[in-house]
């Protein structure tokens, strides 16, 4: 589910005149190109307007803030529902490959635009939002033990660091180092959070 699914109903939408409609849509595809590119900081509803030709009260008319905007028009989710529904037992590994998939250069424009905007309290709850709904919602009751929510939550922190070390940081020693080192290390890490080795205590 995209982010900013709950912050612009269909239903204002749907009042909306063909004219309102269109320039509606070009506001979207503006803001959508426009945050893929600049990051939230870099790309002003100035810039959207003028992407979208139209005036810049617009913008705001249309969607209520900048904010509303980014969270209409960002989509985390690309699929990420197909990695939690496989084997339980690999998940960190298939999590770590997904986010480290060359083949999808738009998680890291997503990601970079998302951290830029957290401290924003629209975008904030949002993302407490998305990781209760895409990673807690259909992990937690799969896990076995105690606390598999919490569990859940701290591997989504757990990979978020990483993304910030690779995306915003890009810190050397993580970028050289080669995808497979990574995703097996850094994904077995994430997995002993979720299916913890049973120890000597716990029998």
């Amino acid at each position: 589910m995209p982010y900013g699914c709950a912050v612009t109903k269909t239903s204002d939408a749907r009042r909306l005149r063909p004219a309102g409609l269109a320039t509606r849509t070009a506001i979207e595809d503006a803001a959508r190109a426009l945050f893929a590119e600049r990051g939230f900081d870099g790309a002003s509803v100035r810039a959207i307007a003028a992407e979208a030709g139209v005036d810049p009260a617009l913008v705001i008319r249309h969607f209520g803030s900048k904010e509303a905007l980014f969270l209409r028009t960002v989509d985390t989710s690309l699929g990420i529902g197909t990695v939690l529904d496989g084997p339980l037992e690999t998940v960190g590994r298939r999590l770590v490959a997904y986010f480290l998939d060359p083949r999808r250069p738009v998680i890291r424009q997503r990601y970079v635009a998302l951290a830029q905007a957290a401290h924003h309290d629209q975008v904030r709850e949002e993302m407490i939002r998305h990781t209760a709904e895409t990673y807690v919602a259909p992990l937690a009751p799969r896990l076995p033990g105690p606390h598999p929510e919490l569990r859940v939550a701290l591997a989504v922190a757990q990979l978020g660091g990483l993304l910030n070390l690779l995306f915003l940081q890009r810190d050397p020693i993580v970028t050289a180092a080669e995808p497979e080192v990574v995703i097996a290390t850094y994904g077995d890490a994430i997995q002993r959070l979720l299916t913890p080795v049973p120890t000597d205590e716990d029998a």
